[in-house]
């Protein structure tokens, strides 16, 4: 079967609150985060890049079991801006997709969004 490029995009979502100091000084308020996590490769021999189901696992494994219903001022070592979120989300599917994680794109709202693509990007 003959190999194809593709993107796999799969999201995701967990509520949680945050707060701000410095500019933004924000007091502790919440988000439903909607955010997604996109590969990009070659087709394997079955014609496709991963599993679907593998990808949320890990997505409920290494990002929102960490992140759902929780103060992420205190979870992250990091601002959580949303900025910062897409970056440690980033990080930590990075770990299961290595190179083939192109980038990680969290909502904050319907319309307002950021997008990481890595440091080597």
């Amino acid at each position: 079967m003959p190999k194809h490029k593709i993107y796999l995009v799969k999201k995701s979502t967990f509520g949680a609150i945050h707060s701000h100091v410095g500019a933004l000084n924000e007091s502790a308020h919440g988000h439903d985060f909607v955010y997604e996590v996109r590969l990009y490769g070659a087709t394997n021999d079955e014609g496709f890049l991963a599993d679907f189901r593998k990808v949320e696992n890990d997505m409920m494994t290494f990002v929102n079991k960490e992140l759902a219903y929780k103060n992420l001022n205190a979870v992250m070592q990091m601002p959580p801006t949303t900025e910062n979120i897409a970056v440690w989300i980033y990080d930590k599917m990075k770990t299961a997709y290595g190179g083939a994680l192109r980038s990680v794109t969290v909502y904050e709202t319907p319309d307002s969004f950021i997008i990481y693509e890595g440091e080597n990007a």
